[in-house]
Parts: C-alpha cells; structure tokens; sequence
C-alpha cells in the first residue's frame, strides 16, 4: 500500500485503525489469533523523496499479484490500482474510481515494465530525473 498523508500524524492514526479493524474481524470471523505484521507489530512506512524511488515502490506493489502467481498480468488484478487505470473496462461496475491520482505522470511503457520480469535500475530512460526536493515528473513532455 502506498499512502500520501495530507498532515504529520495521519498516517499513523489511519494505519492504526485500518489494522485494528482487519485484526478484529479476522479473530471474530476465524476464531483465532492471526500472525505476521498486522497482528504482531507496527506497520513500517519509508518516506519516499525521489520519483525513481517512488516508481520502484510503485511497481513493486503493482505487480505484488503477479509476483504470487495469482494473475498472468499484473493489470488483471481485479483489487489493484493498476487493474483501474489499465485492466478495467468502461462497462465494469465494479470499476470503482481511483482514491488519488500519482503525484507525478505514469511512465510512458508502464504496463510491460511492472510486467517485465527484471528489476529496472535506474528511471532516467523513462524521461523522469531525481527530484529530491519537489515533483517535477516527466522531463521528456
């Protein structure tokens, strides 16, 4: 999950939250306790300050799906981002809008990289340079 909080303590409140509420409703609804990160600890987040490094985190979330083997592409997973702005089809009710747009524009070959099956190591290809300080984006228009 990849997250922009609007102010400094929001994304702790809604992490709280959001995994409270799951760890409830799978004790009440399995009876028993679960495991792992959402029952045992806090949620990890990194601060991203790159748009390289936010289109690895990117692509890595996107293709978590394909990754298990749970779809051939990764834009066929029904409950990804990637499936609404590529997979989903106009008459497809259950194509719910997206809950922000990116901070920066889509790559032009997205699709075959989250696809691809190697590690992309640097973005600079793609017309986007490292903007520590703000979100400049594309540089190739």
């Amino acid at each position: 999950m990849v997250l922009w909080p609007r102010d400094g303590g929001d994304l702790g409140v809604f992490m709280q939250r959001l995994t409270i509420t799951h760890a409830r409703r799978w004790q009440e609804n399995r009876h028993c306790h679960g495991t792992g990160h959402v029952y045992q600890g806090r949620y990890k987040s990194f601060p991203i300050e790159q748009d390289e490094h936010l289109l690895a985190v990117l692509r890595y979330v996107e293709r978590n799906a394909l990754g298990a083997r749970l779809v051939k592409r990764a834009q066929n997973w029904r409950w990804c981002a990637l499936w609404r702005r590529h997979g989903a089809t106009g008459d497809d009710d259950s194509a719910a809008p997206l809950l922000a747009e990116w901070p920066i524009d889509e790559p032009r070959h997205w699709l075959p990289t989250v696809n691809a099956a190697e590690v992309r190591r640097s973005w600079k290809g793609y017309g986007y340079a490292s903007t520590a300080a703000g979100r400049t984006g594309r540089t190739d228009g």
